[in-house]
């Protein structure tokens, strides 16, 4: 199992620490700049960025390496539905269900779990990740005071090291937690699950249909407006009348936005005259 674990440790972000964090270091020892190397290090950092936020992402990549891609679009796309209206405001750090994505898409994979048992971790392992993310902010005062020090000593290579560094412990604040929780805790986790009743797990199944609507409800409450409602039941008359599939969707959304921007650009234009 820990063959696994390490491919799925690779997923939650071991892989940045090969092909960002080592370049990263290389140019600050070595004092040589160079294009290459920026756009390289760019470009990691926004692959990385854009799979802590789009959690469809990561679940699948597990699903892949796992052997199990099907499975992995399924819980993460379930999963990205769930947490739709949640993200960082500020100071503000809410459940994060990037490595709840990993952990539960690699336990129904290993375990051979019902997708529904597998869901009802969802919520629990996203708190276990805000905590951790709390506990290393906290950590990460005292590297702040150490960057003071150095900064007062001018000492830019151990900054920018410093820097390279503490980034790179927000990635292992997912790494750490989804090794060890595929090596040694698929085993607990499979006897754990064979003993909850058929009843329980059906019925965890069906909240997890459920919660996307809760997703999409949180997600409302922040946008919705008497100028957004209109597009809202159009789409929802689209979409259950006329069988119009996601992208058609979209394409029609982005279609009705720019209308919408343009006469209401118009309109204003008007008033100004």
């Amino acid at each position: 199992m820990w063959k696994e674990a390490f491919y799925v440790a690779l997923v939650a972000g071991g892989w940045t620490l090969f092909l960002k964090t080592i370049p990263e270091v290389i140019v600050i020892l070595t004092k040589k700049e160079s294009k290459f190397a920026a756009w390289w290090i760019t470009i990691m950092r926004g692959i990385a960025d854009s799979a802590t936020y789009a959690y469809i992402i990561p679940a699948a990549i597990t699903g892949l390496v796992l052997g199990d891609l099907k499975t992995g679009l399924y819980v993460g796309g379930t999963i990205q539905l769930m947490f739709l209206g949640v993200f960082i405001v500020g100071a503000s750090i809410p459940p994060s269900p990037f490595l709840a994505s990993i952990l539960t898409t690699a336990l129904i994979i290993l375990t051979k779990a019902n997708i529904g048992e597998a869901l009802a971790l969802v919520v629990p392992l996203s708190i276990a990740s805000q905590l951790l993310t709390l506990a290393f902010m906290s950590l990460n005062v005292f590297f702040v005071h150490w960057a003071d020090k150095m900064a007062e000593k001018e000492n830019s290579v151990g900054l920018d090291l410093l820097n390279s560094l503490d980034a790179t412990g927000w990635h292992l604040v997912n790494v750490i937690p989804a090794f060890l929780g595929v090596g040694l805790g698929v085993d607990a986790a499979a006897k754990l699950l064979s003993i909850i009743p058929d009843w329980l797990s059906n019925g965890l199944g069906a909240t997890g249909g459920i919660l996307p609507a809760l997703g999409f409800g949180m997600l409302l409450l922040i946008i919705a407006s008497n100028e957004v409602w209109p597009f809202f039941f159009i789409g929802f008359l689209l979409a259950a009348y006329l069988n119009i599939n996601a992208l058609a969707g979209a394409i029609l959304g982005i279609c009705f936005a720019l209308i919408y921007v343009r006469l209401k650009t118009a309109n204003s234009e008007k008033a100004v005259k």
